[in-house]
Order: structure tokens, then sequence, then C-alpha cells
């Protein structure tokens, strides 16, 4: 059997101004606290070494929880909180910790950074690059799916790279 996925109306999707007033929210929340817990790290360790390792570790660790298990959560993190929107899996459920971990790898070492959110202005579905790696959508949070369909993958050609990414098939209209 074929998967099945939803989607949603075009305005329930997280349009482009408010994923960079997601990204700044929770860039600057992340920042902060990576300097207090840095500045912790330090103070506690005699040795810069020691001090540097252990910042490293708690920042990686912070990563992880703030933008993967945060994210997931019903609490989600500050910047989808203030924006009022959660992200969900194709099939409208809760996505993975591994699509969410990719997600956040992706924005973290892709070199299509500067391509990630301008992308999502021209999708159907409104999802950035790391989205469509990801198999998420980012969609407000009272959004309810309009509608269901089969999962396929669709090829896509990026800067000289292409891809197969996994998308709903809108139903047809009814005749």
């Amino acid at each position: 059997m074929a998967d099945l996925g939803v989607y949603f109306r075009r305005e329930d999707y997280a349009p482009f101004w408010l994923r960079v007033v997601i990204d700044i929210v929770d860039g600057a929340t992340f920042g902060i606290w990576c300097i207090a817990v840095g500045a912790l790290a330090f103070a506690i360790n005699a040795s810069p070494r020691t001090g540097l390792n252990a910042a490293v570790l708690l920042w990686v660790v912070s990563a992880f929880l703030y933008f993967v298990i945060l994210k997931r959560s019903s609490f989600r993190t500050l910047g989808y909180r203030i924006c009022e929107v959660k992200v969900v899996a194709l099939d409208g459920g809760v996505p993975s910790y591994g699509s969410l971990f990719l997600r956040v790898m992706f924005s973290i070492f892709s070199p299509l950074n500067w391509l990630d959110l301008i992308w999502l202005s021209s999708d159907p579905h409104r999802q950035a690059l790391r989205d469509k790696f990801a198999n998420t959508y980012v969609v407000k949070t009272k959004a309810q799916a309009v509608g269901g369909g089969r999962v396929i993958l669709r090829p896509y050609e990026i800067l000289f790279f292409n891809f197969l990414f996994r998308e709903v098939e809108k139903s047809p209209a009814p005749k």
C-alpha cells in the first residue's frame, strides 16, 4: 500500500516573512543561551581547554534539546510559540526525531542556506529546502488538513544537483 499524506490550505502554511521571524527569534534565543552556558562552563573549569570542551558539549546537547526535542513537543520553541506555528510530518502527525534532526543539520551545514527560505515562496506547500529533505511542513497551530493523497517522489534540479523529494499528490478535483 502506498504512503498517504495530507495537505493544507496555502494560507495555513507559514509564509516567508514569518519563517524569517521564527529563525531570528530561535537563533537569538539559542545564541543567548549559548553565551550563558559558555560563560558558566569557563567559570567552573580552571583550564581554558576544559572549559571550551565543556561549552561545546553543552552547546551540542542544548541544540538537540531545543531544535529537536522541544520543537517536537507540544510546547515548541519560542519562535514557533510567538508565531503560532508548528512543524508536522507529511501525514499531518508529529514528525520523527530523525526528520527534525535532519532539519537542524540541513540548517547548520547546508551549502544552500541562502536558498533555503527563498525556496518556499514558490513552493505550493511553502516548504523550505530543509522541509523537503525532512518531509515536514510548517503550518499554523490551528491549521487543519483539507485533503490527502498519495506520497510520491518528485524530481527537482537545484544548482545542477538532482534530488527526489517526497511530496503529497493532491487528489483531483471532483467533477
